[in-house]
C-alpha cells in the first residue's frame, strides 16, 4: 500500500491561466491589429481544465494556428513582434519570466523546423530565450538539422545576453527534463561547455554543470576527465568547484571513487563507526533516529552522509542520502552523529511499510547497516 501526501498545488494552473492567456492575447493584438484575441483565447481556455501542462503548450499552439497568417515567414513576423521587453540582462540568474512565452517557440519549432526556414527560425529561438528559454524548442532543429543548429549553438556561446549563452547549453543537454532525447555525440556537447564553463553568470554554469551531470549518467568517464581537465587550466576559482560538485552530485551519491577523488575525499578513510544506536520502528508521520560516533583515525577531508534505503513498491529498495559531514578531520577528532529524519507523507515518494535499511557512509564506506519498520 503507497502512502503519499495528496497535493493541493497545481503547477499547470498557475504557469497557463486565463491572466496569462491574456497576457499573450493582447501582445498578439498589438502585434496584428486584425488579430481575433477575444475568440483566439476563448478557444484555448475552453479545454484547459482537460489538459495537463505540456499538453496545454502543444494546445496553444494549435489553435495560434487558426489565427495567425498562414505564410509561416508572416506568422514569425507576428510572434516576434509580440515578444515583450527582454529580461533585464543585468541580472545573472533566476530570472526565467512568464512561461507563458514559451509558447511563441514552441510554434516556431512545430511550422519552421524546415531546411527552408532554419535560419529565419533559429534567429527566432536566439530572441524568443531572451524572454523565456527555448531550450525544449531547439530540440527538433537538433534531431533534423545537426550541423547547421550545432554551428548556431556555437555561436550562441559567445552572445552578450547571457539567457542567449544558457539556451547553447540548456538545449543540448542529453536527459534535458520534459523534453525528446537528442542523440548529439557527447563530444560535440563537451566542446560546447568547454566554451562556457567559466561564464561569469550562475544561471549558465549551473545549466554548465546540470549538463555534465546528464553525460556523468552516460559517460561517467568522459564527465570526470572533461571536469579534471577544467580544473587544471588554471587555478580554480569558488564558481569552478562550485560546478565541478554539481556537476559530479549523481557520482558522488553513487560513491564513484574517481568522483570522490576529483572532490579531495580520501578514497581509503581511515576511521571507526561505533555507538551505533536507531530506531527499530517507526510509524509513518513519525521520525527515523539515528546516532553513532564516528573518530578519525588520519588527516582526512570526510563526506559523511546518512543512507535510508526505502522499500519500494516491487520489494526491492531505493537509496537516499542525507547530509551528515563535509569537510576536513584531524586524527583523532570525534564527530558526534545524531539524525532525525521525518517518515512524515510527501507528495513527491510515496511510502511503503515494511523493512527499511540505514547506514553510515564514509567516502563511500558504508558502516552501521541496520534494519528497522516503517508501519501505517
Amino acid at each position: 500500500m503507497a502512502i503519499k501526501k495528496a497535493t493541493t498545488f497545481s503547477l499547470k494552473d498557475q504557469l497557463f491561466n486565463q491572466e496569462r492567456v491574456r497576457e499573450l492575447r493582447k501582445a498578439l493584438e498589438g502585434a496584428a491589429p486584425g488579430f481575433r484575441g477575444r475568440t483566439f483565447e476563448r478557444q484555448v481556455l475552453e479545454r484547459f481544465p482537460e489538459l495537463e501542462l505540456k499538453e496545454r503548450i502543444a494546445w496553444i499552439v494549435s489553435v495560434l494556428e487558426k489565427h495567425l497568417p498562414t505564410s509561416f515567414d508572416e506568422a514569425r513576423e507576428v510572434l516576434l513582434e509580440a515578444l515583450p521587453e527582454p529580461l533585464d540582462p543585468s541580472l545573472s540568474d533566476d530570472d526565467f519570466g512568464a512561461f507563458i512565452w514559451v509558447v511563441p517557440g514552441e510554434y516556431v519549432a512545430t511550422h519552421g523546423c524546415s531546411k527552408e526556414h532554419l535560419r529565419g527560425s533559429l534567429d527566432f529561438l536566439r530572441e524568443s530565450t531572451k524572454r523565456f528559454s527555448a531550450e525544449n524548442a531547439i530540440r527538433p532543429f537538433l534531431r533534423h538539422y545537426p550541423k547547421q543548429t550545432m554551428a548556431f549553438v556555437k555561436r550562441c556561446t559567445k552572445d552578450d545576453n547571457y539567457h542567449v549563452r544558457r539556451l547553447a547549453s540548456e538545449g543540448i543537454r542529453p536527459l534535458l527534463p520534459w523534453s525528446p532525447r537528442v542523440e548529439l555525440p557527447l563530444d560535440q556537447i563537451v566542446g560546447v561547455l568547454d566554451r562556457l564553463f567559466r561564464d561569469p553568470t550562475r544561471y549558465v554554469t549551473r545549466s554548465v554543470a546540470n549538463n555534465v551531470n546528464d553525460v556523468s549518467k552516460l559517460d561517467p568517464d568522459l564527465a570526470i576527465a572533461t571536469l579534471e581537465r577544467w580544473q587544471e587550466q588554471g587555478e580554480p576559482d569558488s564558481e569552478l568547484r562550485w560546478v565541478i560538485r554539481h556537476a559530479l552530485r549523481t557520482l558522488l551519491k553513487e560513491d564513484h571513487p574517481r568522483a570522490l577523488g576529483l572532490m579531495g575525499y580520501t578514497q581509503t578513510p581511515a576511521f571507526r563507526l561505533t555507538g551505533v544506536q536507531s530506531s527499530e520502528r517507526v510509524a509513518v508521520g513519525d521520525d527515523f533516529l539515528w546516532s553513532s560516533s564516528l573518530l578519525s583515525q588520519a588527516d582526512q577531508k570526510l563526506r559523511v552522509v546518512l543512507r535510508i534505503h526505502f522499500l519500494k513498491s516491487n520489494g526491492s529498495h531505493s537509496a537516499k542520502n542525507f547530509a551528515i559531514f563535509d569537510g576536513d578531520v584531524t586524527k583523532g577528532e570525534r564527530i558526534e552523529i545524531k539524525k532525525r529524519q521525518s517518515f512524515a507523507p510527501r507528495t513527491t515518494r510515496s511510502l511503503y511499510p515494511g523493512n527499511h535499511f540505514a547506514e553510515v557512509v564514509v567516502n563511500g564506506r558504508a558502516r552501521g547497516r541496520r534494519a528497522f519498520e516503517l508501519v501505517a
